[in-house]
C-alpha cells in the first residue's frame, strides 16, 4: 500500500463485473460435469444460507437480528458466486472491499492475507452505502491455497457520527458521518485483535451491539469456511475452484440470453427527492433506460449536482448494488443471485453529480437517494418486461424510507443507539393480477421481518401503543398495494433518549404506480412532549387511539405539546411518557382505480383498509354506508361518469406541454437542484419564467446550482 497511496482506490470500485477467468478457473470449470454442478450449487446455497441464520440468531443490532442480512461466498479474486440473503446489494457491493484486500494486502508484508484471518470494513466508498452498513470477510485456504472468501454486512445501526443510529440528517461531511473504516485486518490465527476491537467500540455509542455483531458476523462466516472444507474434502479442490467460477460464467451467460428475449426500447424515469436532510430541497435523479440486444445501460446524465455540504449524495457503486435488488428480485428471480447478472449491464455516470460523489461529501443519508432511484429502475422494469411476461411488471413496493432512529440509555441502564425495525413492514406493489401484500416487508430486504413487539421492547426505553396496518397508505388501483404498518411509541423508563427519524416523500409521493395506478401517500412524523398518554393508560380509558387513522381523529384523547415533522428529522430529547407516531407506506398500485372490482372495496372497507372517501371518490362504488351493501348498477353508472368528466378534462398533449412547461416549483427550494428544469442545461435557455423569478429574488441571472446554503 505504501508504494501507492494512503487516499481512496478509483479504481477496484470500477471491478464490480467478474474479473477476468483464469487459467486455473478455465481449466477446471471445464471439468465440472452438469449433474454435479447442479449438486454443488444447491450445497453452497445451503450453506451460506446457514450462515444467514447463524448471523440472524448471534447478532444485537436492529437489522442483524430481523433478517437485513447479506451472507455471501466469493471467488478467490472476490466475485460473488454465492449469495444467501434478503438484501442483496450489499452482497453484491461486498465484492468490492475483498477486491481491494485482494489488490492492496495479499502481497504487502506488512498485512498478508493468511489463514485464520479476518477483515472488517465499513467506507461506503467502497461498501457503496453509507457507514452504518459493515462487513466481515474471511479467507479460505486449502493447502495455503486461497481458494474463497465468506463474508457478510450488515446495517449495525451505529457509527459513531453527529447523530446516534447511522443516519447523519444533518451531516454537511464525511467526517460528521462517524467512523469510516476501509477494510482492514481485525484478526489473525483465528483470534480477533482485542486493540482493535477496543478501538472500534470507542468510537461508537452502543458497543455492545457493535463487538457482538462483528463475532456474530465471525461465527456466521467460520461455519461456513468448515462446511466448504467438507465440499473440497469430498470433491477435490480443482473442482470447487471451477464449479464455483461456472457459477458466474453460466449467469452472465443466461442473464444476456434473458435480457436479448426483450423488445429493445429506451425507458424513462425522472425521480426526485423533497428533502435535503435538515431541510426541503428538490434533486433530481434521472434515469434512462436503454435496452438493445442482450445489454441494458443505465444512464444517468441530466441528474442534478453533488450537494456539496448535504447527506443525500451516493456512490455510483451504491446505485449499481440498488440495480442488483431488482435484478435478482424481480428480472432474473430464476437466476443465481450473484455478480454475473452484471454481464449485461452497462452504466453511465456524469461527473460530481448527486449519483456519482466525489471527495468528502455526505453519503449518510445515500439510502434514500438509492431508493428513490430504484423505484425508477422498477417502473422502467416493468415497462421493459410486460410485453415478454406480464407477470413480472409489478409496481414498486414503498420507496421512501421511515425508519426512527434514536441514542441514550435503555430502561436497563446501558447504552443503546439503533433505529426500529418497521422499515421491514412495507407494502408490496400490486401485481398485474391481485393486490400487493400487506406489510410484506421492505423491497431490498424481502427475507427480513420486523420483529415481535415484545423483542423490540425487550431492551429499548419505549413501549408500543399500538402497531398495526392502516388504511390509504397504500397507492389506489385496479390492484392496490398493499397496506403498510402505523405505529405509536410512548418513551418509558429512562434517563435520556433522543429520536429522529430518517426517509423522504412528506411533500410529494417518493412511490408512484403503475400503469394508471396511484401513488403512496406521503408520510409525515408526529411526536406530543409532555403527553397525558400515560395517565389514560393508567384509567384504561377506551378512547385510546388504537391505530393510526385514530390519532389523527376528533375523538382522540391524547393532549400535549404536539408537533408535526417531515420524515427526515434530526434527534431531539424525548421524556419519558411523550409519544410518537409514524407510518411506513404500503405498495404502489397497478391500473386504473375505477377498474377495480366493487366487491374489492367492500371488503377493504370492512377490514378497515380504504376510508368511506376514497371508496367514494377515488373508486367510485356505490354502496349503503351503515349495511356496506354494494349496489352494483349504480356503481356502473357512477364510473361511466367519470370516464365523460375525463373526457371533458382532456387536452391534446402540445397544449398541456406549453402550459406545464411554464410552470416551476419556488426557486428557494431549488439551491442544490441544477438548472431547471434540466439539471445540465443553463436556466436562461431552459426556463425564462424561473430565471425572471431568479432575477427578482437575487437581481442577477447568474446558475446557483453550485452556492453553499
Amino acid at each position: 500500500m505504501s508504494k501507492t497511496s494512503y487516499g481512496r482506490d478509483f479504481e477496484v470500485v470500477q471491478r464490480l463485473r467478474p474479473e477476468p477467468v483464469t487459467a486455473r478457473e478455465q481449466a477446471a470449470q471445464g471439468a465440472v460435469q452438469d449433474i454435479d454442478f447442479d449438486i454443488f450449487k444447491h450445497k453452497m446455497h445451503m450453506i451460506a444460507l446457514e450462515g444467514k441464520e447463524t448471523t440472524m440468531k448471534l447478532g444485537a443490532s436492529t437489522a442483524m437480528r430481523f433478517g437485513d442480512v447479506a451472507f455471501g461466498i466469493f471467488t478467490a479474486q472476490g466475485d460473488l458466486a454465492v449469495c444467501a440473503t434478503g438484501i442483496y446489494h450489499h452482497a453484491v457491493l461486498g465484492q468490492i472491499p475483498l477486491k481491494y484486500i485482494v489488490k492492496h494486502w495479499a502481497d504487502e508484508a506488512s498485512v498478508g492475507v493468511r489463514e485464520g484471518d479476518s477483515f472488517f470494513y465499513n467506507d461506503p466508498f467502497y461498501g457503496g452505502v453509507h457507514n452504518a452498513d459493515m462487513g466481515l470477510a474471511i479467507p479460505v485456504f486449502h493447502s495455503d491455497e486461497l481458494i474463497c472468501f465468506v463474508g457478510a454486512a450488515v446495517h449495525t445501526g451505529e457509527a459513531g457520527g453527529t447523530e446516534p443510529g447511522g443516519v447523519i440528517t444533518s451531516a454537511r461531511s464525511k467526517y460528521d458521518e462517524g467512523m469510516l473504516i476501509p477494510p482492514i485486518k481485525i484478526g489473525e490465527d483465528y483470534r480477533l485483535k482485542e486493540d482493535l476491537l477496543t478501538m472500534l467500540a470507542a468510537m461508537t455509542r452502543d458497543q455492545r451491539t457493535m463487538i457482538l455483531d462483528i463475532k456474530a458476523r465471525l461465527a456466521a462466516v467460520r461455519i461456513a469456511q468448515r462446511r466448504i472444507r467438507e465440499v473440497v474434502a469430498d470433491k477435490g479442490v480443482d473442482f470447487f475452484i471451477g464449479a464455483l467460477r461456472k457459477t458466474l460464467t453460466v449467469t452472465g451467460e443466461a442473464a444476456r440470453k434473458k435480457i436479448a428475449e426483450l423488445n429493445d426500447g429506451i425507458f424513462r424515469q425522472p425521480r426526485f427527492l423533497d428533502s435535503l436532510g435538515t431541510a426541503p430541497g428538490l434533486t433530481k435523479i434521472n434515469l434512462t433506460v436503454i435496452k438493445k440486444g442482450e445489454r441494458v445501460l443505465l444512464d444517468f446524465s441530466n441528474s442534478s449536482p453533488m450537494a456539496m455540504d448535504r447527506p443525500i449524495n451516493t456512490y455510483f457503486q451504491g446505485l449499481i448494488g440498488l440495480t442488483m435488488v431488482y435484478f435478482c428480485g424481480w428480472l432474473f428471480h430464476d437466476l443465481p443471485a450473484n455478480n454475473g447478472l452484471l454481464e449485461a449491464l452497462d452504466w453511465k455516470f456524469p461527473d460530481n453529480s448527486l449519483v456519482n460523489a466525489k471527495g468528502d461529501v455526505s453519503t449518510s443519508l445515500s439510502p434514500s437517494t438509492q431508493i428513490c432511484f430504484t423505484q425508477g429502475m422498477f417502473l422502467c422494469g416493468a415497462r421493459m418486461t410486460y410485453s415478454h411476461d406480464p407477470s413480472r411488471a409489478v409496481a414498486a413496493w414503498f420507496s421512501g424510507f421511515a425508519i426512527p432512529n434514536f441514542g441514550g440509555l435503555n430502561q436497563k441502564g446501558e447504552p443503546i443507539a439503533d433505529i426500529t425495525p418497521e422499515i421491514n413492514a412495507t407494502g408490496c406493489g400490486a401485481r398485474y393480477d391481485q393486490d400487493g401484500v400487506d406489510a410484506a416487508g421492505a423491497f431490498f430486504a424481502t427475507m427480513s421481518d420486523c420483529a415481535d413487539i415484545e423483542s423490540t421492547e425487550e431492551d429499548r426505553p419505549f413501549i408500543y401503543t399500538f402497531r398495526n396496518l392502516f388504511n390509504n397508505s397504500y397507492g389506489h388501483g385496479k390492484y392496490r398495494g398493499g397496506a403498510g404498518v402505523g405505529f405509536g411509541l410512548m418513551v418509558h423508563d429512562t434517563p435520556m433518549l433522543v429520536l429522529g427519524a430518517m426517509g423522504g416523500g412528506s411533500r410529494f409521493p417518493t412511490t408512484l404506480g403503475l400503469f394508471g395506478g396511484n401513488a403512496v401517500p406521503p408520510t409525515f412524523v408526529q411526536y406530543v412532549h409532555n403527553s397525558n398518554l400515560n395517565d389514560l393508560m393508567s384509567e384504561a380509558d377506551t378512547r385510546l387511539p388504537n391505530n393510526l387513522t385514530a390519532v389523527y381523529e376528533p375523538g382522540n384523547p391524547e393532549h400535549g405539546e404536539r408537533h408535526f415533522h417531515e420524515t427526515n428529522m434530526t434527534v431531539r430529547p424525548f421524556a419519558n411518557g411523550d409519544t410518537y407516531y409514524l407510518g411506513v407506506g404500503g405498495g404502489g398500485g397497478y391500473g386504473d382505480a375505477i377498474e377495480r372490482d366493487p366487491a374489492a372495496v367492500i371488503r377493504d372497507l370492512r377490514r378497515g383498509l380504504v376510508t368511506h372517501w376514497a371508496a367514494r371518490n377515488i373508486y367510485h362504488v356505490a354502496y349503503d354506508e351503515d349495511s356496506l351493501r354494494l349496489d352494483a348498477d349504480a356503481t356502473v353508472v357512477l364510473r361511466l361518469q367519470v370516464r365523460e368528466e375525463r373526457k371533458k378534462r382532456g387536452k391534446p398533449y402540445d397544449e398541456f406541454v406549453e402550459v406545464w412547461g411554464k410552470q416551476a416549483p419556488p426557486v428557494e427550494l431549488l439551491t442544490y437542484y441544477g438548472s431547471y428544469p434540466d439539471p445540465e442545461v443553463g436556466l436562461t435557455e431552459q426556463n425564462p419564467v424561473l430565471s425572471e423569478k431568479r432575477k427578482d429574488m437575487t437581481g442577477s441571472t447568474s446558475n446557483k446550482m453550485n452556492t453553499l446554503q
